[in-house]
């Protein structure tokens, strides 16, 4: 599990320094609209310089939340291991994917291999665990590392 922390905490380090990874055009600097395919904000969002905006949050620069941390899970021989810090989110296992997580828990994400299992889900904290309900895929309760 210490690989997964250390992973976790190298790829977080990327998304707050602007390398996201992504490759879908949704990155913007400032805040102006979204690339093509996407919404346009009303107000942009208050940015450090050079900070990025994806998926209309500030990877790395958000506000601390309860659901910063790493949570991981071994479900039926599956290991999942999930990092969130101040708006980025990554996942390690299964496969890797990098993104977002903003105001209200929804996590977005984009996988190397091209998953589309774990890209899109929504985080809710129950008993201490933490329960993440993704749109193409399982339910998974995970609890902090």
């Amino acid at each position: 599990m210490r690989r997964y922390a250390l992973a976790g905490l190298a790829v977080l380090a990327l998304l707050a320094s602007g390398c996201s990874g992504s490759d879908d055009g949704a990155a913007a600097s400032g805040g102006g609209a979204a690339a093509s395919g996407g919404t346009a904000r009303s107000a942009p969002l208050p940015t450090r310089p050079g900070a990025v905006v994806t998926n209309g949050v500030r990877p790395g620069a958000e506000k601390k939340t309860a659901l910063d941390g790493t949570w991981t899970s071994a479900k039926g021989g599956e290991k999942v291991a999930l990092y969130l810090y101040r708006g980025a989110a990554a996942l390690n296992s299964p496969g890797f994917c990098t993104g977002t997580i903003d105001a209200s828990a929804r996590i977005r994400l984009t996988c190397a291999r091209g998953s589309r299992t774990r890209t899109s889900g929504r985080a809710v904290l129950r008993s201490g665990a933490l329960v993440v309900s993704w749109q193409n895929g399982p339910q998974d309760t995970l609890h902090r590392h």
